[in-house]
């Protein structure tokens, strides 16, 4: 048995219509594709990587910011950070991606070398541990990614 769907065009619209099928189920909504903004993911990443901001090294402390934005330039780096849609805990961008990035400005020397538990600490703001922690000394998967960092590191080395 092959049930057919049919649209409604608003002229066509009864309410007792619309009634009747939810009752039966028979009402289907299709629903629209939730698209978060780039600068919305942007921003949550910026709140939230200022959070470890007393963990910069000397060197970079003044220009840490900068060097962030260059990364919020770089289309392939901003895709990492950008939420996978069958995401449950991170909604708002992925922390598997800025824990990536992290890591490896701290093996560029661009924070300080503390302990994976230090950074959670300040970046989720609680004593608990995260899953996310153990990608903070993972690096990144694809070279290129890898050398556009080391390109934005090597601007901003004093």
């Amino acid at each position: 048995m092959k049930k057919q769907i049919s649209q409604v065009n608003p002229e066509d619209f009864d309410v007792q219509m619309l009634l009747q099928a939810a009752r039966e189920g028979r009402l289907y909504v299709e629903e629209e594709e939730k698209t978060v903004s780039r600068e919305y993911i942007i921003n949550n990443v910026r709140a939230y990587i200022q959070r470890i901001n007393p963990l910069v090294t000397r060197r970079y402390r003044t220009v840490i910011d900068m060097l962030w934005e260059e990364i919020f330039q770089s289309e392939a780096l901003v895709e990492l950070l950008m939420p996978k849609p069958k995401a449950r805990k991170c909604r708002d961008f992925d922390k598997y991606g800025v824990m990536r990035l992290i890591g490896v400005l701290r093996e560029k020397d661009v924070y300080e070398r503390y302990s994976d538990r230090k950074y959670m600490a300040l970046l989720e703001q609680t004593q608990r541990d995260c899953s996310y922690r153990s990608y903070l000394g993972m690096g990144l998967e694809e070279r290129s990614m890898l050398v556009k960092i080391r390109q934005i590191v090597a601007q901003f080395e004093l």
